[in-house]
């Protein structure tokens, strides 16, 4: 595998790993992330790997059998003095005796930092991530170098065996997450995963849907004003024949145990696909009602198309809907022992990603 040469910001780099308990939906996928504790120690300091497991850094690659492994660890200062330590002082070394350094990481939507520079005060002690690149099934040495500056003796290596092959990737129920999500609120589709893994209200969750469907399908009709009620009986329709046409990929675009991104790319129903039929639904009624008062006849018509929605639905292929960019994000985050999908915040894209699936029409 490549050796990523990277150094670590200069500042504390800030993940999403508060929840470092695993991402699986119960108290077995917590142990499982979890391995044996393993500690060693000096007159200067302790090293402890406290648990880890497989990440996914944004923007980072891993070929197959490889992957970028977060060891939690503990730094304890053994002495009466402060002790001055960087994520640079822990090294993994393969069994060629290579050095691979950890990756440089920062992450702004997160609580517990990946060691950095640090300044340790006697007796006390510090924890957080360190990732390095490796292969799943090999053995390392975990270096630990501390720093002393007394000039009387060359620090010596503090070291920890490193057995990737304990540590598991959890990074596939994120991608089970979203399309519980996704099958469960946008596609009226049941998903066994949603309950396991979903912190979200499922029946909120389908009622904001509906809701917002309702006030992009308003924005479609001018003369009839179209009521809540004739909206939300519409959404529920939409969901169910969207169903069975549409198409979602997914892909894991960043994974950390208590916050993950996933892209989807989306083929479903489009209102502009729809366009003609509904034109010629309204044409229709125009055409057949001249004698009609102009006024109510452009309102009359319009609700004629708003009844012929869902015989146009079933009659309409599913499209490629692209948001001028990779996909649509789902970012999520983990709540408990579930991850729950992001739907407010200046920094999240739930209502262009929502807006996919409901005909691609703005609310």
């Amino acid at each position: 595998m490549k050796k990523l040469g990277l150094v670590f910001l200069s500042a504390v780099a800030i993940i999403s790993l508060a929840a470092c308990g695993g991402t699986g939906s119960s108290k077995k996928s917590e142990e499982d992330t979890k391995t044996e504790k393993k500690a060693s120690k000096s007159k200067v300091a302790s090293i402890s790997i406290d648990e880890g497991e497989y990440v996914v850094p944004k923007n980072e690659e891993a070929e197959d059998g490889e992957g970028f492994l977060a060891l939690k660890v503990t730094i304890k200062n053994e002495t009466d003095k402060s002790l001055d330590m960087s994520a640079t002082d822990i090294m993994l070394y393969d069994e060629d005796d290579s050095k691979i350094e950890a990756l440089s990481l920062f992450l702004d939507d997160s609580k517990t930092p990946i060691l950095s520079y640090e300044k340790i005060s006697g007796k006390k002690s510090k924890t957080g991530y360190i990732v390095f690149p490796v292969d799943k099934k090999a053995e390392y040495k975990l270096h630990f170098e501390p720093r002393i500056y007394d000039g009387k003796e060359e620090p010596k290596p503090i070291i920890l065996d490193v057995d990737t092959s304990e540590y598991k990737d959890h990074s596939g129920d994120a991608t089970k997450s979203a399309t519980a999500f996704i099958d469960e609120v946008f596609l009226a589709t049941e998903n066994k995963d949603y309950n396991k893994l979903v912190a979200n209200d499922r029946d909120e969750a389908v009622k904001n849907f509906d809701e917002n469907f309702t006030k992009a399908i308003k924005k479609q009709f001018y003369d009839y004003k179209v009521t809540d009620e004739e909206g939300m009986a519409l959404a529920k329709v939409f969901r169910e024949d969207n169903a069975k046409v549409a198409t979602v990929d997914y892909e894991i675009t960043s994974y950390f145990p208590d916050v993950a991104e996933v892209t989807v790319n989306v083929e479903a129903l489009s209102f502009k696909e729809m366009r003609d039929d509904m034109d010629a639904a309204n044409d229709e009624y125009y055409d057949a009602n001249r004698d009609q008062d102009f006024s109510e006849r452009n309102k009359a018509a319009q609700k004629a198309v708003l009844d012929k929605l869902p015989e146009i639905f079933k009659n309409t292929k599913p499209v490629s809907i692209d948001n001028y960019s990779d996909g649509f994000k789902v970012v999520m985050k983990k709540k408990e022992d579930k991850w729950e999908i992001q739907t407010k915040g200046s920094m999240n894209y739930f209502d262009s990603f929502e807006q996919a699936f409901r005909g691609d029409i703005s609310k």
